[in-house]
This record gives C-alpha cells, structure tokens and sequence, in this order.
C-alpha cells in the first residue's frame, strides 16, 4: 500500500493559518510526523489561496525539503502552477495531482509530468462530472491510460482514483467505488489505484471508523494506495491485515516482519 499523507491542506484551519502567519514550522512538524508514521510521499495543498498558491506551494516544499528526503506529492488542479513548483523541487521524484481527461487539462500538464520525470494521478471524470456508471468510469480510465502510454509514461508511475464519494450523501456510493476499484484491477495489471479516504466519511461524525473500514474492503477490491492520514496508527495496522487478507502480502510476510518489529502490538 502507498500511503500519501494528507495532513497538509490548506482548507484545514490549522494548516491555514499556519500559512498566514507563515509559520512554516509548522508545516515541517507535519511532515516530519507523517513520514516517520510510514508516508510513502507527503502531500502538499495550498489550494485555499488561489491568487498566490504557486509562492505558498514553493515556501511549503523548500522548507519540508530542508528536513526530510520523503518525496511530495504537488496537489493543485492547475498545471502552471505545479510546473511553477517543480522549479524548486529536488530530490525523489514528486507525484503530479491532479489531472483530468477534458478541459484541455491533461494536454497542458503532459510537459510538465514528462519534463520533471513526474508520477501522476488522474481522475476519472469528465467535463460533466463524475459518472455514477463503474463502466463509465473505466472508460475514461482507458482513454488516459492509452494517452499516458503514448507519451512514454509507464504505467507504474500512474495512479488512477476512481473517485470515491460520500456514503452520508447515498450508500450506493460506496457500491459504485468498490466496483470500479474492481474493473480497474481486472482491466491494468500494473496501474495503481488510489483513493482520497477521507471523501468516503465526509459530513459524518468520528470519521475514522468509516475510514478504516472502508480502506479494509477498498484493498481487498484492488486499491493499493490512498491520499490518508499516517497519523491514524489503527489504520496503518489494518492495512497490513487487509493486504494479507487479499492476496497482496505474498507469503504474509510483510505482517510477519511488522508484528515482529512490534509494530502490530
């Protein structure tokens, strides 16, 4: 499972007023916590502030980068501004997020993935919106797939997110992820699925129960990475147990290694 933490968005209070005040020591805490919590990339949002996000995503990295080497995952919706960030960024390679199909989006952020040798994830929507149909959704996973694929983009270093809605908004959601989690298993071997967890608790109380729960059943579909909070060490422990249970543990040695290092405990 690749976890990319999530706690570094601007639409969290916390996390705002910390840019405000420009108290980036802040964000530096949190970085540093969810690496050593086991994030595999740390995600970076500073989309709240529209007019200077590309000079508060470029504060936000250098800092992080001055303390750790766990890459980042640059999470704007506008290419330019990734591609602004991108100039200052050093190290392991970053993850693109995000992109879509339509609105000429995907055409202006092909350069900058492939220029910075960049990991993306792509959305499976359309100008529309998000399709309520799993095969529609597989749909648009295949045109982009067959573009990335033109382009010389391996499908390792792609992140497909079937997008997850809110089961407080209707419980067919959550039937809708798990099926097209399904079909894009079934469909490409070797691309990754990935999720933004907390979407699928969104408008409910104690969020991490429908959280962890979810991600157990979500892994046994398919999913092998989620945008979620590292933090959360009963749900670090149950992705270990879920990867057993589905077959992604070869051996179950993965769980092995960690109930030894009493990680389990």
């Amino acid at each position: 499972m690749i976890i990319i933490g999530e706690k570094i968005n601007s639409t969290v209070k916390s996390v705002a007023d910390a840019i405000k005040n420009e108290d980036y020591n802040f964000i530096v805490s949190l970085a540093e916590k969810q690496a050593k919590a086991g994030a595999h990339y740390i995600d970076v949002n500073a989309g709240a502030f529209v007019d200077i996000e590309a000079e508060i995503l470029k504060k936000m990295v250098q800092s992080i980068q001055s303390k750790i080497d766990t890459p980042l995952s640059i999470d704007s919706p506008r290419p330019e501004v990734i591609s602004e960030v991108m100039k200052v960024y050093k190290g392991q390679r970053a993850i693109f997020n995000s992109v879509i199909y339509e609105q000429g989006i995907l055409d202006k952020a092909l350069p900058v993935i492939k220029e910075y040798n960049m990991k993306v994830v792509a959305l499976l929507m359309e100008d529309s919106g998000i399709p309520e149909d799993p095969q529609n959704r597989l749909e648009i996973a295949k045109r982009l797939v067959d573009r990335f694929d033109k382009e010389g983009i391996l499908l390792e270093d792609i992140f497909l997110d079937p997008m997850v809605q809110p089961v407080s908004v209707d419980k067919k959601y959550v039937d809708i992820a798990l099926e097209t989690i399904r079909l894009l298993k079934k469909e490409f071997e070797n691309v990754n699925i990935i999720c933004g967890l907390s979407n699928i608790s969104f408008g409910l109380p104690k969020r991490r129960w429908i959280n962890r729960a979810f991600l157990s059943i979500a892994i046994y579909f398919g999913l092998n990475s989620c945008i979620a909070d590292p933090l959360d060490h009963v749900l670090m422990k149950l992705i270990y147990a879920s990867e057993t249970l589905s077959g992604q543990d070869e051996f179950c040695m993965e769980y092995i290694t960690k109930a030894r290092e009493g990680f389990l405990d």
